[in-house]
């Protein structure tokens, strides 16, 4: 009767608190029991007793699901991979798209060159320009030699282009203009080659920022560059170009 007594009170302990906290423990599992026939005792609970009660804790306690816990820690952001980085990175890039048709030189603009002097003017290439071309750092228009549609050089200019001078390579001096500022200026012409299958590159460089602060050029803008040869008092026909914005 007296271990019952114990149990049934160590049961309405473990219900007092929280269906999901463990009772605190506690000092003795020792029942004091005071009677007046007998003195002070203290009766141990039973094995089977104990187990009984470490089950009705254990089935207190709820259960967790794994997926709970999955969607718990989920990650809300997943880490980059090198596919979205570089769909990325595409969308930097100036949108690439063709000119309709190759028009021919605005008249305004022939009519000038022939005033000055002008002569075999050629279409050299139609390009849409990139923001390489436009960089500052870089301050040159590519013309990949594969790409022209008039290779303008002759053979003393390319015999020249390819020489090198303090282990760079020489340029010659050539004129720009273009078909909304009338002011022509003087721009350096190289030649480089770029990779094992890209060929040879021709570069205007050397006040070709200057230039194109000057003209307002964009990212994006289709231009064609044509040539042409002027003719100066004891020198050389000077090689020239005229660029013509297309939109």
């Amino acid at each position: 009767m007296e271990e019952r007594i114990a149990v049934e009170g160590f049961r309405m302990n473990v219900h007092s608190f929280n269906q999901f906290y463990v009772p605190q423990r506690r000092r003795s599992f020792r029942v004091e029991i005071k009677e007046q026939s007998n003195p002070q005792t203290h009766l141990p609970i039973s094995m089977s007793e104990a187990a009984d009660v470490l089950i009705e804790m254990a089935n207190s306690v709820p259960n967790v699901e794994p997926q709970q816990i999955n969607k718990t820690h989920k990650r809300k952001n997943p880490p980059r991979t090198n596919t979205a980085i570089k769909k990325q990175r595409r969308k930097k890039k100036v949108e690439q798209s063709e000119y309709p048709s190759i028009p021919e030189m605005p008249t305004t603009m022939r009519d000038r060159i022939e005033e000055m002097g002008g002569y075999e003017i050629n279409l050299v290439i139609q390009k849409q320009l990139t923001d390489t071309d436009l960089n500052k750092n870089e301050g040159r228009l590519s013309m990949p030699k594969k790409k022209l549609a008039f290779d303008f050089t002759t053979e003393e200019e390319r015999n020249l282009l390819s020489q090198q001078e303090n282990k760079n390579k020489k340029g010659i001096n050539v004129m720009i203009m273009n078909n909304m500022v009338e002011d022509i200026r003087s721009i350096c012409l190289k030649k480089w080659k770029i990779g094992s299958g890209n060929g040879d590159v021709y570069c205007l460089m050397t006040q070709w920022n200057a230039f194109v602060e000057e003209t307002g050029l964009k990212s994006g803008q289709h231009i064609q560059l044509w040539c042409f040869r002027k003719d100066y008092e004891f020198e050389p026909p000077r090689l020239c170009f005229a660029v013509v914005r297309l939109n």
